[in-house]
């Protein structure tokens, strides 16, 4: 399904991940939960039909990630704003972000520094993956 750099989320290290697109890599760091930040913005989105929206703290500056059923853009609030269009569209993103978390799932369950982090998404990044995954399936993308 997904070949080698294709992906969404950098595997996670010491509460800090980049999200990358064609040409944009940016860093994200723990002052969100991105992992479950990611998931609800997908579900609830593809759930009511409507844009995801996601905010980004990459410490000292921010940005939001912005996908719709046709492109998806990065909306970068550093020294100046920037705008990035992703050729990709919600569900090629949800897919991507299932893929990413599934494939380095014990680093997303270190995200946090919180001790009981692992211990309290363990089963909920399970639930909300399939829950995600059913919304892709129930619109046939």
């Amino acid at each position: 399904m997904f070949k080698k750099g294709d992906y969404m989320f950098a595997k996670p290290k010491h509460g800090w991940t980049n999200l990358q697109f064609e040409d944009f890599s940016e860093r994200a760091s723990y002052l969100t939960d991105i992992p479950n930040d990611c998931l609800d913005a997908f579900i609830y989105a593809l759930r009511n039909k409507v844009p995801a929206v996601i905010y980004f703290d990459a410490e000292g500056w921010d940005f939001h990630l912005v996908s719709s059923w046709y492109h998806s853009y990065v909306i970068v609030d550093k020294d100046e704003t920037a705008v990035y269009v992703i050729d990709k569209t919600i569900f090629e993103l949800a897919k991507e972000l299932i893929f990413d978390i599934e494939n380095n799932f014990d680093d997303w369950l270190n995200w946090d520094m919180e001790e009981d982090y692992a211990e309290k998404n363990k089963k909920r990044f399970r639930k909300k993956i399939k829950q995600l995954q059913f919304e892709i399936n129930k619109t046939g993308k």
